[in-house]
């Protein structure tokens, strides 16, 4: 099984949905949907503390908690996968981080919001979440 860290376009598609939503939960923020600044808690919190901000495909803390890593170098938007974003070996530019932190208010928590750092930057306030490809059952 193959993991990786998502592409901005992959973590974006899966926090807004189809419905392009502002938060993951496709509403408005509420302090008891993630760990932001307006949560008080000022610090990270286990995985899944807030089930009413779950998206509707039931990922957890897509807004708040840590910052998630993406592959994608920081360019302008919108995305665009033939750019040269997704090189690897592009460490001239930032690297894109989405969703905010426990250190962040909900602005920075909305599912369209984008920040970059560079790629050795170390924190309490920045993690990841990982892609995974499984193999193709060949149904034999």
């Amino acid at each position: 099984v193959a993991v990786r860290l998502p592409t901005e376009a992959e973590w974006e598609a899966s926090a807004r949905g189809s419905e392009s939503a502002r938060y993951p939960w496709n509403g408005t923020f509420g302090s008891l949907r993630c760990n932001t600044s307006e949560s008080r808690i000022r610090r990270t919190t286990p995985v899944g503390l807030y089930p009413t901000g779950m998206t509707r495909t039931g990922l957890h803390d897509m807004s708040g908690n840590t910052w998630d890593w993406c592959s994608t170098a920081y360019r302008g938007y919108p995305y665009r996968g033939d750019d040269g974003r997704e090189d690897p070996d592009d460490a001239e530019v930032g690297r894109v981080l989405r969703g905010g932190s426990w250190l962040n208010d909900h602005r920075d928590a909305r599912a369209d919001y984008r920040y970059d750092y560079h790629p050795g930057f170390r924190g309490n306030s920045a993690g990841f979440r990982l892609c995974c490809a499984s193999p193709i059952f060949s149904g034999r």
